[in-house]
């Protein structure tokens, strides 16, 4: 049996000023007309029924993910009291999971992903499934690189290890950070190196049995919570577990010390949209470069990421700008300074302005 897990615990804060502490990435329309949590769902329901589709999300978030799914189960829409990052979100839910589905396999995927090649992915998720089957292994997928890209965390495939259909499971010699320009472009040139997706799929057992060896606290605590799973007492349960759980990457916690990893490189038009200029490569462009949403008028301008579905906005003989406008807030960086306007949020909270957040 497989069980999709979406992670939608995020708080979108590079999109400010659409993104707000309780609208964020995943709740926006920003690349189609349905929000990002609900294209991933999408996605994913030709090869996964909605009754094994599980939600990790918080509080603030999770009355808006049941009114934009309300095809899921009761139940499935899992709450954390606090983000800790991936790791305790995934250990969740596989204990979740366990209790109804010991045998499942588990699809791990964020909210907010691009993929625009979707029965390629479906593809992808069904040889991942039956390699975790024949090989006990936690798989992750690589993204193949179209480019030199710094913005993207590296996997460094080793040797082949399985060959299913048209896809070919690599051990994996290297997590790697974002690298800066010339290694981007080495890592490019070397076709052994793939973005690094965030996107998981293994065996519920096989990763339960990962957060015992490496993370043993983080499972200890949440282990002795599943006593009390769909019981009234669960919100309570979670909760006292998550206040002794220190916030950490599944990376970071568990792929980069597993000995039975393997990546899977696949081609799909994967884009993560974790910033505005990534908005660039996703709306479509004028002759200028520029991607422009709304009533704009842009005169001389170039290489521009423009979103005002308001008002006019008027650009005359500028380039390299990103332009947002709300009713309440505008927003206007260059695009080299995108990744600063998490940073800017909380110099807004500290200026007074935190009514726009």
């Amino acid at each position: 049996m497989v069980y999709a897990v979406i992670m939608a615990g995020g708080g979108g804060t590079r999109f400010w000023p659409e993104s707000r502490r309780n609208r964020p990435k995943q709740l926006l329309k920003i690349v189609s007309d349905r929000t990002m949590i609900r294209a991933t769902v999408d996605r994913i329901l030709p090869s996964i029924p909605a009754e094994r589709v599980m939600v990790v999300t918080g509080h603030a978030h999770s009355d808006q993910i049941k009114i934009e799914l309300p095809d899921l189960e009761e139940g499935m829409i899992v709450i954390e009291p606090i983000g800790c990052n991936t790791a305790p979100c995934i250990a969740l839910a596989a204990h979740k999971i366990r209790r109804v589905e010991p045998d499942a396999t588990m699809v791990v995927l964020p909210a907010d992903d691009l993929i625009q090649r979707e029965a390629e992915f479906r593809n992808a998720i069904n040889a991942a499934v039956e390699i975790c089957t024949q090989t006990q292994c936690l798989l992750t997928f690589g993204i193949i690189p179209t480019r030199p890209e710094t913005g993207y965390g590296y996997i460094e495939l080793g040797d082949c290890q399985l060959e299913l259909k048209s896809f070919k499971a690599h051990s994996v010699a290297n997590f790697i950070e974002k690298p800066d320009r010339p290694t981007a472009e080495s890592y490019f040139s070397s076709g052994r190196h793939m973005w690094n997706s965030g996107m998981f799929v293994w065996r519920v057992a096989d990763i339960i049995t990962a957060f015992e060896k490496y993370l043993p606290k983080l499972n200890k605590s949440l282990e002795q919570a599943t006593t009390f799973f769909d019981s009234d007492e669960e919100a309570s349960a979670i909760r006292q577990a998550y206040e002794t759980i220190d916030p950490i990457s599944i990376d970071y916690g568990i792929m980069e010390k597993a000995d039975n990893v393997l990546c899977l490189p696949i081609d799909v038009d994967w884009n993560d949209v974790g910033s505005w200029t990534a908005i660039q490569d996703v709306w479509e462009q004028d002759e200028a470069g520029n991607a422009l949403r709304g009533e704009i008028l842009a005169l001389n301008t170039y290489d521009c990421v423009v979103s005002s579905p308001h008002r006019l906005i008027t650009l005359l003989g500028v380039e390299d700008l990103i332009v947002v406008d709300t009713p309440d807030a505008l927003l206007i960086c260059r695009k080299d300074r995108a990744q600063d306007v998490k940073t800017l949020q909380a110099i807004l909270k500290d200026s007074g302005y935190g009514h726009v957040l």
